[in-house]
């Protein structure tokens, strides 16, 4: 990662001058501003000047919150090289204007009004609205989020947020060079790992990927004021100032619970944080080592438990409202229908599954896997993916579902994609004629050392049902 100071001192200079420009936004080439003295934005929003954060005594040019939270810092200029001293002084070092604006951009443009250089091409911790976050593809300029080190120190820390542009482009946490977490693709509505809201009267969001760049930005839609930060501890926040108490509170975490963590449950590992422990394998597959997953350690996932057979019968099986796989090895088409998708997955005996692109209008698009399948997890949201599964493994699952349809009930977890559409009446009838059997309730039945509910039971009844029959 490049030193943002230097492309910032291309255009300004710290130097020992004296002047007076703390009532104006813009300076040009026979102005200078001396530590002490600030620019100010024309709506008094931000302001920027030389700063010392925290304890330290060293100095830095930043730009702040002036109209409200004086003193909360949202840029650095000099963050690998700070000033010892107060003589530093901003000056153009060459012909053109400096400005400060109401978004907090600081901007440099030439005599012809054209645009130079503008701090927003640089974040640090701080993601503004307006702001780009993403990969200028012509000029190779990536626009991510760093830490700082402390909060004593802003120079770069060890955490950075970044839009990885390697297949369907998604956004991941680092801490050095540690896969933390990954917030997933753009789905049309939202990244796929991020809550979406439905009604949201408070900001809006893009996505755009075309030749030239791939970067997210989204916008305020009323007078209230955000900022995400990307704290020195690694952890994101959406913060939002409330005017009332004068102070910051979390909007929103990136990050909310362990199925956040980037691959907890491993290849073609489930994640599911209402359940314990969270991680279970794909319908198809098995835990690839046994005594870790019995110890909690589910890192290296699960493998199949038969190999596909391509030509002869291998199908698809839907998981519905998920954190979509890890896209760095995926291959995506905007224009392919869903039908299209499928068709061109199982054409290609090395695709492992395949999903909508954009869930917008019933979902649009292509989005091709073809690797282990990393990072799926549950989530409260209408994007579903299709998994491939062994052509005998899918007739298992086709016929546990046809099983537990005699009792009114088929789990989400084991539809099979075109076959099935069961409303929620005939499942509660179906429970209830259950729990009368029975005489126990499903949440409250278990046997010996198993975790299965009652429900649960019937289908691992099913299943060995099957297996019989298919002996036979």
């Amino acid at each position: 990662m490049e030193d943002q100071s230097t492309h910032v001192f291309f255009f300004l200079a710290l130097i020992l001058l004296l002047s007076d420009c703390s009532s104006l936004d813009t300076i040009s080439t026979n102005q200078e501003i001396k530590d002490g003295k600030t620019l100010v934005s024309e709506g008094e929003m931000f302001e920027v000047g030389f700063f010392s954060p925290g304890k330290s005594k060293n100095r830095y040019m930043g730009i702040w919150y002036k109209k409200i939270s004086y003193g909360t810092v949202v840029w650095v200029a000099n963050r690998e090289t700070p000033l010892a001293d107060t003589s530093g002084m901003l000056k153009l070092s060459r012909n053109g204007n400096l400005q400060l604006l109401d978004t907090g951009n600081l901007i440099v443009w030439n005599e012809n009004k054209n645009l130079i250089w503008q701090s927003f091409d640089y974040p640090g911790d701080t993601f503004l609205p307006g702001m780009k976050f993403g990969k200028d593809l012509v000029t190779g300029l990536q626009r991510c989020m760093t830490s700082w080190k402390s909060p004593d120190d802003p120079s770069v820390g060890e955490y950075s947020s970044i839009i990885d542009t390697n297949g369907y482009p998604q956004t991941f946490g680092w801490r050095g060079q540690v896969l933390l977490s990954r917030l997933g693709p753009w789905n049309g509505l939202g990244f796929s790992g991020f809550p979406i809201e439905k009604e949201n009267g408070t900001y809006s969001t893009e996505f755009v990927v075309n030749e030239k760049e791939i970067y997210h930005r989204y916008a305020l839609k009323s007078s209230v004021v955000q900022r995400v930060v990307l704290r020195w501890d690694g952890k994101t926040k959406i913060l939002q100032w409330i005017e009332r108490i004068k102070d910051w509170i979390v909007y929103a975490d990136s990050l909310v619970d362990t199925c956040d963590r980037f691959s907890l449950c491993g290849p073609y590992g489930f994640c599911n944080i209402n359940k314990h422990p969270p991680c279970t394998c794909m319908q198809g597959f098995e835990p690839r080592n046994s005594e870790e997953w019995k110890a909690s350690d589910w890192a290296s996932g699960c493998i199949r438990k038969k190999p596909l057979n391509c030509g002869n019968g291998d199908g698809f099986w839907k998981i519905a409202g998920v954190k979509v796989p890890d896209t760095r090895w995926s291959w995506y088409d905007v224009n392919m229908t869903l039908g299209e998708c499928e068709t061109a997955c199982k054409r290609n005996c090395s695709c492992t599954g395949y999903g909508s692109l954009d869930i917008r209008n019933g979902g649009t698009g292509c989005l091709l896997w073809f690797v282990e399948l990393l990072d799926t997890r549950e989530f409260d949201a209408v994007q579903d993916i299709y998994i491939r599964v062994e052509a005998s493994e899918l007739e298992g699952i086709l016929f546990a579902s046809k099983f537990g349809l005699l009792f009114g009930y088929i789990s989400p977890e084991y539809a099979v994609h075109g076959r099935f559409s069961i409303k929620s009446d005939v499942f509660s009838f179906g429970v209830m004629v259950l729990e009368i059997i029975s005489g126990k309730k499903n949440r409250e039945f278990s046997h010996g050392d198993h975790r299965d509910n009652l429900l649960g039971h019937i289908m691992n009844v099913a299943f060995a049902f099957f297996k019989i029959y298919k002996a036979d």
